[in-house]
């Protein structure tokens, strides 16, 4: 992600960038794996079994990762800690019982659609403004694309991801909108969103960004539509939302380094 959205918004790509986002992505994820027991308890054993296992380690490891993500962003100022603190920040809000017990919902997490909004944000404002505070350049529109961008598909993502979990969320009490509207609709939404958004960004980017993120950004929708389509026509879910759906920006960004320097070549 901060390789394609450095690319994208022509900013000189940073080890100190790197060593944050993947710091951040180690902490919330594991940290994530702590407050979702329940549920992985029914929709992944095995998955449970070894945080399970290791319970201590991946807890302490987190800390210790996200402590040193914001010792890193610290040496570029306060607005990029503050950037770096937000995968954080919405972790808290999602996954803690933190809403009192009046009211219906006492986890973000529970409310229909706001799980996977929250986790879109999480990673979509890091992704797009944290590589303009390692240099000079200000925000500009290639920032608002590479932050539409990596909200929609991370939205979309998570929601495939529902849609696997759909059995322990539904036992948990969680309302997604798997959950909620069951597989095929929440397909059907999933592809309108990917169309309508994502036409939107590629318009912005035909008009005012270069060709190669044009083609980037149009091959990111198609391998959204796949990942979608895809969900209840392979046999191994764990291996297309753990591996292809959480390993897109991955695939993206060879075809992007590759697609760059076959153009600087000819």
């Amino acid at each position: 992600m901060a390789y394609i959205s450095c690319s994208i918004q022509q900013i000189r790509c940073s080890f100190t960038l790197f060593a944050i986002m993947f710091l951040v992505t180690f902490s919330v994820y594991n940290l994530n794996m702590r407050t979702d027991e329940e549920e992985d308890s029914i929709n992944n054993l095995d998955r449970y079994s070894f945080t399970k296992k290791y319970e201590k380690t991946l807890y302490f490891s987190a800390l210790i990762a996200y402590f040193f993500s914001l010792l890193f962003a610290m040496s570029h100022g306060s607005k990029a800690m503050l950037i770096t603190s937000i995968p954080l920040i919405c972790g808290i809000l999602y996954s803690g019982m933190w809403i009192p017990k009046e009211f219906k919902y006492r986890r973000l997490k529970e409310i229909l659609g706001i799980k996977n909004f929250v986790v879109a944000i999480a990673w979509a404002l890091p992704s797009a403004l944290l590589p303009t505070q390692f240099t000079s350049a200000s925000e500009s529109l290639a920032s608002f694309v590479v932050g539409v961008y990596c909200f929609l598909s991370t939205f979309i993502g998570s929601a495939i991801c529902d849609m696997r979990d759909i059995e322990g969320d539904a036992f948990s009490g969680v309302d997604t909108i798997p959950v909620v509207l069951g597989v095929q609709k929440s397909k059907t939404l999933l592809a309108a969103l990917n169309l309508f958004i994502g036409l939107m960004v590629l318009m912005i980017s035909i008009e005012y960004l270069s060709p190669i993120v044009t083609y980037l950004l149009a091959a990111g929708m198609v391998y959204n539509h796949l990942c979608i389509f895809s969900f209840d026509k392979v046999v191994e879910t764990d291996f297309l939302c753990d591996m292809v759906v959480n390993g897109k920006y991955t695939i993206l960004a060879v075809i992007l380094y590759i697609g760059t320097n076959m153009m600087y070549r000819f």
